[in-house]
């Protein structure tokens, strides 16, 4: 019966979005070419490198050698190999699919375990120094603001590490050894599998921002908002914010700096991460190694323990901002200065899949 039932889901949600694009397509088109320029100007530069830099320290070995030095958090704290060391870290600096991206590596080359990878899953996915301190931290015109959302998000991912790895046995000093590769060989994989990651993010966040607009434009997020807004504490514009982080992060800036929003629910939205994030996830991987419930449990969790730890942290150190974009030239001449060299990035990631011709990235996804 299920296989029956699916096709035909699937045919009405192709005509409903068919529809949906014919009755809105100026709403679309706008949301997506903001989400074009937001992935050339921002992700792109600032992820791609991280992600070829996770896969190389994975497939050359570097992981195995700087777990020597975090090993002892990794294995005592988290209850997780030493070689998990070198990417649970890149899963706090390098941007959230960094840490995924890592972990699925170390699942494929058989150094960590399915439970074990599903435990980073729970923890590593988190947005980095570069996305939080420069990007927001500078549109808001304060990169102190910019270190306290980056601490809030990141004490409480560090926490759920520790809470996931209680009860479980402490892992061996020795793991698996490292796999024997040509450096050329890792060299390229690695870039091929971050040129590969780079170019899915950007073309689920574009399609996110599709599905936003019309979303908006059908009328159904101000329902939603009404809804979580009378069955919570929250504010209409606050419910309204919230929303928008749940389905992806940048569309969460921006109505939070509309509508003014307070720091905590900026802190939410990164530490949850949005839907978005979370399929970008979920494609690094052949089979989720991680019950979806746990999943999205431990991502709610992150987020309400980021809005917490952000409301503490915003009494101790008071930010001077009042969580609103400038409307100055400075926020827009930020995107300006590296649209260009993403757009590039972008098409050099693409020049290298045509020229890489059949490989496949390291964790097997397109």
């Amino acid at each position: 019966m299920k296989q029956k039932i699916t096709p035909w889901l699937a045919a009405a949600g192709a005509v409903l979005a068919a529809t949906a694009l014919l009755c809105f397509p100026q709403e679309v088109k706008s949301s997506v070419r903001a989400s074009i320029f937001y992935c050339a100007a921002v992700l792109a530069p600032s992820l791609f490198p991280s992600m070829a830099l996770t896969g190389f320290v994975v497939q050359s070995g570097a992981g195995d050698a700087i777990g020597r030095l975090l090993g002892p958090l990794a294995r005592w704290g988290l209850r997780l190999p030493p070689c998990c060391g070198a990417p649970v870290l890149m899963g706090f600096l390098g941007g959230y699919p960094a840490g995924a991206r890592g972990a699925a590596l170390l699942l494929e080359e058989g150094k960590i375990t399915q439970e074990q990878a599903g435990r980073m899953l729970l923890f590593c996915v988190n947005p980095g120094p570069a996305f939080v301190v420069t990007y927001l931290g500078g549109a808001l015109g304060n990169p102190r603001a910019g270190w306290v959302l980056f601490f809030s998000v990141t004490l409480p991912g560090l926490l759920l590490g520790i809470l996931a790895g209680l009860g479980k046995p402490t892992p061996p000093q020795l793991g698996p050894g490292p796999t024997k590769k040509q450096a050329g060989g890792v060299l390229a994989s690695s870039v091929t599998g971050a040129a590969q990651s780079v170019i899915a993010m950007c073309a689920c966040i574009i399609g996110f921002a599709g599905a936003s607009a019309v979303l908006q434009g059908t009328g159904v997020s101000p329902a939603l908002a009404q809804l979580i807004a009378a069955a919570t504490p929250l504010s209409l514009p606050e419910a309204a914010t919230a929303l928008s982080f749940l389905l992806e992060v940048t569309g969460g800036i921006g109505d939070a700096a509309r509508f003014q929003a307070a720091p905590w629910l900026y802190a939410f939205g990164l530490g949850f991460g949005g839907l978005c994030v979370h399929f970008q996830v979920f494609a690094m991987f052949r089979g989720l190694p991680v019950k979806l419930w746990r999943f999205f449990l431990f991502r709610l969790l992150h987020g309400l323990l980021a809005a917490g730890c952000c409301h503490l942290l915003c009494r101790l150190l008071p930010p001077p901002y009042t969580g609103a974009v400038p409307t100055g030239a400075p926020a827009v001449q930020a995107f300006s200065d590296t649209a260009a060299g993403g757009l590039s990035l972008l098409l050099l990631c693409g020049a290298f899949l045509l020229a890489a011709g059949d490989s496949k990235s390291p964790h097997g996804q397109p």
